[in-house]
């Protein structure tokens, strides 16, 4: 098989970097147009005169939701699976040249999340009404929808599951403990991937069904909702994800490297100083944010969220598309350089994440339709679009087309 490497056409990283950004802007913007129409698109066919026949408000929301379920499924949920859990596993078997290998590796991905949502919503299904395929795809009036709805919610957030479970196997435990004992890449990918597959599970099953669904028992409420409120839960969980992002994306190991780099002890250490990092800087944002939210008329948790979610996302492409600079040849110093690559990251993130609050209405992946009526996905859901076209460029196309595979010498 012959070898290419990947040669970056604009060498200056900060440069590439914005060149890049403003790339993706344009890819996000029209990848979000073509999405959202064919899934609306192929719901409305499925659905038939049922969905047809629905009030408009609600059948605005049951799209809304069915086309989110596509994205988070099929595109959040297995990059996470196919490069953080497997190690991009495969990717390079037929060849090294790009975008060949991006695209074969894509579309890899996109089929492994329709078969994943397949059986997960037909064993769900057998027992729980609102994960029924009838309801989920033709509810018979608006009553059925809005459960419907609530089904798809609830299926959709399996993906948060997986970024709070799966996510931390390998930004703060290094694939532990298959890393450790595993005898080959095959063994140490897929013993993650499953292992992080029951953990989202169970973070499925005590986070995510009581956020969506009030269970009783001869009318007594045997549920409760998690934070009380579900932009409270979110804001919680973006500050959680933040903080254990941290060391893997730019921090080199840091905070917890200060106190070991012996797994799992490591792990746990990053592990509880996201979690007192979430709890901590929860209320602290919430004060400050309070009245850009109601300038806004959001809820201040979701201004949270989506504050500190702008943040994530430009430390991942600081860390994705600027090779976080400075690297070690501009400053060998590592305190110094990771304090500069944090500072930008935070200053950048904070005005953009404000600028995001207010001119949400502006941007195709944020909350303008373009009057061609298909469904966005919000001040959270958003980002993720934009989110996912960086960090498949990064690992699944190794920076296509901003650089070009050249033949091995």
């Amino acid at each position: 098989m012959e070898k290419f490497v990947m040669k970056k056409r604009i060498k200056h990283p900060v440069l590439s970097g914005l060149a890049t950004i403003a790339l993706l802007v344009v890819v996000a913007s029209v990848f979000w147009v073509i999405w959202s129409n064919i899934f609306k698109g192929i719901m409305l066919l499925v659905g038939g005169s049922t969905v047809a026949g629905l009030s408009p408000e609600v059948q605005g929301h049951f799209l809304k939701e069915s086309v989110e379920g596509s994205f988070f499924w099929m595109v959040i949920s297995t990059w996470v699976w196919f490069t953080l859990s497997l190690g991009n596993y495969g990717k390079n078997k037929k060849t090294t040249k790009q975008p060949i290998t991006g695209l074969r590796y894509t579309g890899m991905a996109l089929v492994t999340g329709f078969v994943a949502f397949a059986i997960f919503v037909s064993a769900l299904g057998l027992w729980w009404e609102p994960f029924s395929w009838q309801v989920l795809f033709r509810p018979v009036d608006d009553t059925q929808a809005l459960l419907a709805i609530k089904g798809w919610a609830a299926i959709n957030f399996f993906t948060l599951a997986v970024i709070l479970a799966q996510i931390p196997l390998t930004s703060l435990f290094g694939r532990y403990p298959f890393s450790k004992h595993g005898k080959d890449d095959w063994s140490v990918s897929f013993g993650t991937l499953f292992l992080g597959l029951f953990i989202a599970l169970l973070v499925w099953i005590f986070f995510i069904v009581p956020s969506f669904f009030t269970l009783q028992i001869d009318g007594v409420t045997i549920t409760k909702q998690p934070f009380g409120d579900w932009s409270t839960a979110l804001a919680w969980c973006q500050l959680f994800i933040f903080f254990f992002l941290i060391p893997a994306e730019g921090g080199e190991g840091y905070p917890q490297k200060l106190v070991t780099t012996k797994q799992p002890w490591s792990g746990l250490v990053g592990l509880g100083i996201a979690l007192a990092g979430a709890f901590t800087f929860l209320p602290i944002l919430r004060n400050l944010l309070t009245p850009l939210a109601e300038s806004v008329g959001l809820p201040a948790d979701l201004a949270v969220a989506s504050f500190t979610l702008t943040i994530i996302n430009v430390m991942l492409a600081w860390h994705h598309h600027f090779d976080d600079y400075p690297n070690q040849t501009v400053m060998p110093s590592a305190l110094k350089r990771i304090l500069i690559q944090f500072a930008v990251v935070l200053t950048v993130g904070s005005i953009l994440g404000i600028l995001w609050i207010k001119y949400l209405h502006i941007w195709p992946f944020g909350a303008n339709d373009l009057g061609l009526g298909h469904p966005m996905l919000g001040i959270l859901g958003g980002q993720f679009v934009f989110m996912l076209p960086m960090v498949f460029m990064n690992t699944f196309f190794d920076k296509w087309p901003m650089a070009k595979s050249v033949k091995e010498k």
